[in-house]
């Protein structure tokens, strides 16, 4: 049983082809007007032959050429300027970064505490300005050289307290931190325009928060019992983001956002590989007990990966907004290196408070 609504073809007809209104069949009344909504298919005047020359208008009752593939064509170019419509997945080759920078970083931040402490806290500072950049770009914060210039000041002087401070303590740095927040705050006072100055200083706390949190590593490695609790907590962070940027590469449906590149999967696998990786490490390694490694594991990759996965976030934040944001290769490194910064505090209290006990 079909269902035809009874002005279906109203205002399809030809113009020549409707009807008088003095016509017999309408029985003098005016001819029901064009539906609201449907407007009315034109016929051009002339076409185009394929030889280029000129032919006649269609006649009464001839369907107008259609282009084929043109409807098509018109719908994805409307789809790929709207900027409000959930991006597409990116090329697996694109997504591979991620996962180089994360096994370097985690490599790195175990097998430079091996070295001595200046080289150490140059690698570290390196970290830190990548950091600082990668996230600015990405974020596009207003007056962002208050927050360049407040978090490289911050990382290198974080960084010389944590090598030099004796003994070794969080003291010098939380007080380091302060006074970026301070400085930070008279830096967007001296700002010609004053726009999302509430935005600008939130961000630039986070990422000073950030710069201490890789200081913390240089510090830990110099406890004389804290730094095996340090290469459990960061195998678990890096294989946390690991396990979950790899099963994205599989398993990128179903998302956690339409608009965020990322999948529901691989955050929870992800968690669970880093807790069972923390475990592992306190089996091979001396000095963490195995217990107390996988639960300061499991604090540590859930910090990671809801870190990685926020800059998805402020990525999309962004582009939907209009306001637009950093290539994708910019944003998809910006996620370990926030992640690791982040979690450097965690790491830091889990290692030196509670593992080693």
């Amino acid at each position: 049983m079909s269902y035809s609504r009874p002005d279906e073809t109203w205002g399809y007809e030809p113009r020549e082809a409707a009807r008088a209104p003095d016509d017999p069949a309408w029985g003098g009344q005016e001819p029901p007007a064009e539906p609201p909504g449907r407007p009315r298919r034109r016929i051009p005047l002339l076409r185009r032959s394929p030889r280029g020359g000129k032919e006649a208008p269609p006649a009464a009752g001839e369907a107008e050429p259609h282009e084929p593939g043109g409807d098509e064509r018109g719908a994805e170019d409307e789809t790929a300027d709207d900027h409000t419509m959930p991006p597409a997945t990116p090329h697996p080759l694109h997504r591979l970064p991620p996962l180089a920078v994360t096994f370097v970083i985690s490599a790195g931040i175990i097998l430079g505490a091996q070295l001595e402490r200046p080289a150490y806290a140059a690698g570290i500072a390196v970290l830190q300005i990548a950091t600082l950049v990668c996230a600015v770009w990405t974020r596009r914060v207003e007056g962002a050289w208050v927050t360049l210039a407040a978090g490289t000041a911050l990382a290198l002087a974080a960084d010389w307290a944590a090598v030099a401070w004796t003994p070794v303590s969080l003291l010098p740095i939380t007080v380091l931190l302060a006074a970026a927040f301070q400085a930070a705050a008279f830096g967007q006072l001296l700002r010609r325009n004053h726009s999302g100055v509430i935005e600008s200083f939130g961000f630039t706390m986070i990422l000073c928060i950030a710069m201490c949190g890789y200081s913390c590593y240089i510090a830990l490695s110099r406890l004389g019992a804290a730094p095996p609790a340090m290469y459990s907590a960061v195998v678990a962070a890096g294989t946390a983001i690991l396990a979950a940027r790899a099963v994205d590469l599989v398993m990128p449906d179903p998302r956690i956002n339409r608009q965020v590149t990322r999948g529901a999967f691989g955050i929870v696998i992800g968690t669970m590989c880093g807790t069972a990786s923390a475990a592992y490490a306190g089996l091979v390694i001396e000095g963490p007990e195995p217990r107390q490694a996988a639960i300061g594991g499991l604090l540590v990759a859930l910090t990671a990966v809801l870190v990685d996965l926020a800059c998805g976030y402020m990525s999309a934040a962004r582009r939907i907004d209009g306001e637009g944001t950093a290539p994708q290769p910019v944003i998809n490194i910006a996620g370990p290196l926030l992640a690791f910064a982040l979690a450097g505090p965690v790491v830091y209290l889990l290692s030196a408070y509670y593992i080693i006990d």
